[in-house]
């Protein structure tokens, strides 16, 4: 267990990696995809899932590692929230954000909702940091599948991607029931007319519950595979 002034110090340097990945990687990923002809609205979707990967998902699987306790995540991610709202009202961030959705606020709206939800079910926040990388990992891998291929829309291809790749993560972590939640999300991040950044961790955190607490086996203690 680490301590929390450990914890603290680790918060600090997992936020300049995040702020680093937001300012500069994501932006050097946007000029690369224009440079390869994808286009300024594909190369702003690539742009904005190397965020969710690089900067959700590390930090996502580094939760049930680093924190006792939710709030300093949480405050980081509420944090992140208002500065990508205050960037939307001021000062467009062009190379990744929509000028007409907020879902970049919605991604760190939820990933800091679900990591502290699930503190009060599991200390460990698997159960949390699981539908925060299906969010971040799983749809991100989906977008750039879909991106590489000049698909924005929901396209199979990233469906099957994202598929495989959150069984990989739902399974290290949560076994069997981690693959159901996977494969679930997965199918969720197809339905149009709603933001999946929203209904992806919603509806797999409220699965994982619902096999913990309904299931016979369920989720012993939700015991992360670490």
């Amino acid at each position: 267990m680490l301590s929390i002034w450990l914890q603290l110090a680790l918060t600090v340097v997992l936020g300049a990696w995040v702020a680093a990945v937001t300012l500069y990687v994501s932006r050097g990923v946007y000029a690369l995809s224009l440079s390869r002809g994808l286009g300024d609205r594909i190369s702003r979707y690539m742009a904005r899932k190397t965020i969710h990967i690089l900067g959700g998902g590390v930090v996502a699987a580094l939760v049930p590692i680093i924190y006792t306790q939710p709030w300093m995540a949480f405050a980081s991610a509420m944090a992140l929230t208002g500065y990508i709202a205050y960037r939307r009202r001021r000062n467009l961030m062009s190379w990744f954000q929509e000028p007409d959705n907020a879902y970049e606020a919605h991604f760190t709206l939820m990933w800091g909702l679900v990591i502290l939800a699930s503190w009060f079910f599991d200390p460990s926040m698997v159960i949390g940091a699981v539908p925060a990388l299906f969010m971040s990992v799983g749809d991100g891998i989906t977008g750039v599948v879909r991106g590489l291929r000049r698909v924005r829309g929901k396209a199979w291809s990233g469906t099957i991607a994202m598929i495989v790749v959150s069984s990989l993560i739902g399974g290290y972590f949560l076994g069997l029931e981690g693959i159901a939640a996977a494969v679930v999300a997965s199918f969720v991040e197809r339905i149009n007319g709603v933001d999946d950044n929203i209904t992806v961790p919603l509806v797999s955190f409220l699965l994982l519950l619902a096999m913990r607490y309904l299931l016979p086996a369920g989720l012993a203690h939700f015991t992360p595979r670490l």
